[in-house]
């Protein structure tokens, strides 16, 4: 690269746009244009003036001209504009005035003139070297120059050397300013618009030329394309032709299938009426065995309740001092045998009896209590064989399910660990007891004969499957234990090892919403339990008929005997008036039956309660209430209502571990 070509690209690296980089390259020519001038001026003003103070001086100039240069190569291309821009007018009029304080006594008329044309020519620079987009500078530096212009005869009277009228002859000489002025207007007017139209031809140049390489660019792209197309193309016709030939091979192997598959399906056809005949007949033989299977539940639920209450009967008739203390050991455990028996018929009784939605409620369920009682029951096998129980609880041992399955899971799978137990070592059973955010986890596992998985693995939770003969049982305990897990929306998972251990894991799913599971919903009422403080509840929604108030409290009636709650909520804020006969049939029916089943606790809701007249009214409904065994309170919101029962919940429960304390004491 040439010296020239060096001074005129300084800088032209920091620019952002085409007319700032012609801008930056315009401003250094200009300067070396400048300094070259300025050492010709020099030389001339030598030999033509000789040596003075303005010839001494103009060799410092050159250092003014070099400046733009200097800040070009810097980065600070638009200081470098602007002192280009203001440095001639400043320059040259300073220059007038100093030529003049010299020799102002021997001025001619044409020193008036002169500079003047210099400056005219200085005031070009800023349309030169900005651009219509850096209007802001491009207008301030033009203003400044013209401004130059215009005061160049104040300045000059400012300093001393005004225009001599008295001695020069030109008249009208400030008339000069006017011709000036319009001078400058006509040459900033031209560049204007002439750089205008040149920067607007060249944005549209830039857009074509970059529309231009984008399509250049989208055609090198196709015809990559094309020609890896092409390329894709001669291999797809070998391809194709070779796979026609092999079409061919195929279509003739196709032939031969198809007659094979003609006649294999004419055999099929046959098999097929077979087995539809086949599973008509199963069909029909499961559902007599179901009918026989309700039949059965029926039978056992129902007509075996009077046996039992005879049997119960009996044992109450037996003197305990008349008998030995072996009899009245004996006597304690058959009571016991009985009661549980009588638990568990009434309990298959409200499962037949009651619809089978009810019994997707969840309730609170006492692990340890259920682990407690399934030892009692077992109790003659654990000691007989020295069996250790192992309890394990994480953080609670409550879960919300419902309380018959979660028992008889625990159940089978306790009396299974302990039936199947190793006669090599003694017998633990451990029973765990955790929870997830999705899931309850319970978990029961021993150290006895383990099962052979890679054996029994499909047929370890099937029905009447068993995987051990030297003890009694018939092979349904699994079987439940996985029906009634999956019916509680959970599943069940076993890891054993054989003679060392057995370990079933049971994940029961969380319910969604425990305080608020509607039982029954009607237009007119809504009767729900609420299974964290273990309360039955109505909401009336608006007055009712004898017919729908009688209806809701029966269905209100066959809730708590199901679920033994011992407390009730009732929301009378748009219950209406009833009537007085069916207020004393409430009484009367309802309330006496609802208390022979474990209700002890009513918590009504009255937005009415505070005023003196209602009370003095429910003072007498709680007094034939308390007649019952019944404690009732009237509150004023649903809140206030649910914060009391919680409250005596509290209080039973304390009251409950208090005894049982007492009775363990003596």
């Amino acid at each position: 690269m040439s010296l020239w070509s060096k001074i005129t690209n300084t800088g032209v690296n920091f620019a952002r746009t085409p007319a700032e980089r012609r801008g930056i390259s315009l401003a250094n020519i200009i300067s070396a244009i400048l300094v070259g001038a300025q050492v010709t001026l020099f030389l001339l003003y030598y030999q033509w003036y000789g040596w003075s103070a303005i010839t001494a001086a103009m060799p410092i100039f050159i250092f003014f001209y070099l400046i733009p240069i200097l800040l070009n190569r810097s980065g600070h291309t638009i200081l470098s504009r602007a002192w280009l821009s203001i440095l001639i007018p400043v320059i040259v009029t300073a220059l007038s005035i100093y030529s003049k304080t010299l020799y102002y006594e021997r001025q001619e008329e044409l020193d008036y003139f002169t500079f003047r044309f210099f400056i005219l020519a200085g005031c070009t620079f800023p349309l030169m070297l900005f651009s219509i987009r850096e209007k802001g500078y491009l207008i301030l530096f033009l203003a400044f120059d013209f401004l130059t212009l215009l005061c160049f005869d104040p300045l000059h009277y400012m300093f001393g050397v005004p225009y001599a009228k008295e001695s020069l002859t030109i008249s009208h000489y400030y008339f000069t300013n006017v011709v000036i002025s319009i001078t400058f207007s006509l040459i900033a007017g031209a560049i204007w618009f002439m750089k205008r139209l040149s920067e607007k031809f060249e944005e549209k140049n830039q857009l074509l030329i970059a529309d231009l390489n984008k399509s250049n660019d989208q055609l090198v792209e196709k015809n990559a394309e094309i020609e890896a197309q092409n390329q894709e193309i001669i291999a797809q016709s070998d391809n194709l032709n070779y796979n026609q030939q092999k079409l061919t091979d195929a279509y003739n192997i196709i032939e031969e299938q198809r007659s094979l598959l003609l006649r294999q399906n004419k055999n099929l056809s046959t098999e097929l009426i077979k087995k539809n005949q086949d599973l008509t007949e199963t069909n029909t033989e499961l559902i007599k065995h179901n009918n026989e299977l309700r039949q059965f539940s029926y039978t056992v639920s129902h007509n075996l309740r009077g046996p039992v209450a005879s049997l119960l009967g009996l044992i109450s008739l037996l003197r305990e001092e008349q008998l030995t203390p072996h009899d009245r050991e004996i006597s304690i455990h058959l009571k016991t045998s009985a009661q549980r028996l009588d638990t568990i018929i009434n309990d298959l009784g409200k499962i037949i009896d009651i619809r089978h939605d009810i019994f997707q409620i969840r309730q609170k369920v006492n692990l340890l209590r259920e682990v407690d009682e399934i030892t009692q029951v077992l109790q003659k096998d654990i000691e007989q064989f020295d069996v250790k129980i192992e309890k394990h609880i994480a953080t609670t041992d409550e879960l919300y399910s419902v309380q018959p399955m979660v028992h008889s899971i625990l159940y089978n799978l306790i009396s299974n660990a302990i039936k199947y137990r190793s006669p090599e070592r003694r017998p633990v059973v451990e029973i765990t007891f955790r929870e997830n955010p999705q899931h309850y986890i319970i978990e029961v596992g021993d150290n006895g004969l383990g099962i052979d998985l890679e054996r029994y693995k499909d047929d370890l939770f099937k029905l009447y499957k068993r995987f051990h003969y030297h003890t009694e049982g018939k092979g349904l305990g699994l079987y439940l234990v996985k029906l009634q897990t999956e019916a509680l929306g959970g599943s069940v998972h076993v890891d054993t090892e054989i003679n060392r251990s057995t370990r079933f894991t049971v994940y029961l799913r969380k319910p969604i919403n425990i305080s608020r599971q509607v039982l029954y919903k009607e237009d007119h009422a809504e009767i729900f339990f609420d299974a964290q403080i273990n309360s039955t509840g109505i909401i009336w929604k608006g007055p009712v008929t004898s017919t729908q108030y009688r209806k809701v409290f029966q269905k209100c009636l066959d809730f708590v005997k199901a679920y033994n709650t011992p407390n009730y909520i009732a929301d009378l804020s748009n219950q209406g008036i009833i009537a007085r006969e069916d207020q004393q049939w409430m009484f009367d029916k309802i309330l006496p039956e609802a208390s022979h089943n474990g209700l002890s606790r009513i918590a009504a809701i009255r937005p009415d309660a505070t005023e003196p007249l209602v009370k003095e009214y429910l003072a007498g409904i709680n007094q034939t209430l308390s007649s019952l065994g019944v404690h009732q309170e009237f509150f004023l919101s649903m809140d206030e209502a649910v914060t009391w029962i919680e409250r005596e919940n509290e209080k039973a429960a304390l009251r409950q571990m208090t005894n049982g304390k007492d009775h363990r004491t003596r």
